[in-house]
């Protein structure tokens, strides 16, 4: 609920406008404990990630593109299991030939 600032700066002639501004500001306080309580718990879960991006800066607008598809390739499991395949198989291929043509 917002209160009117217009209606809270008129003075107070009666017993119903002290109760209903009384009333006003108990809804306001009830409005801003939400609200704290709301950004506490935003900045219990995002602490840590809000100190590391103070110290060493938050991401940068502009990246390089390979090295932004670096790390998601390195990010995903599935492509890091496939490029370990294929170094294996490269590996032993190599061992294979070397071994063939070793005197």
């Amino acid at each position: 609920m917002m209160i009117n600032i217009d209606t809270m700066s008129r003075p107070i002639r009666n017993i119903h406008a002290l109760n209903r501004a009384i009333h006003e500001l108990k809804d306001k306080r009830k409005d801003l404990e939400g609200k704290l309580e709301t950004n506490f718990r935003y900045l219990g879960s995002n602490y840590v990630s809000m100190g590391m991006n103070s110290i060493f800066g938050g991401k940068k607008n502009r990246t390089n593109f390979w090295a932004d598809m670096a790390t998601r390739v390195m990010e995903s499991e599935k492509l890091q299991a496939g490029v370990g395949n294929l170094i294996g198989k490269l590996a032993d291929r190599i061992g294979d030939a070397f071994s063939k043509h070793s005197y």
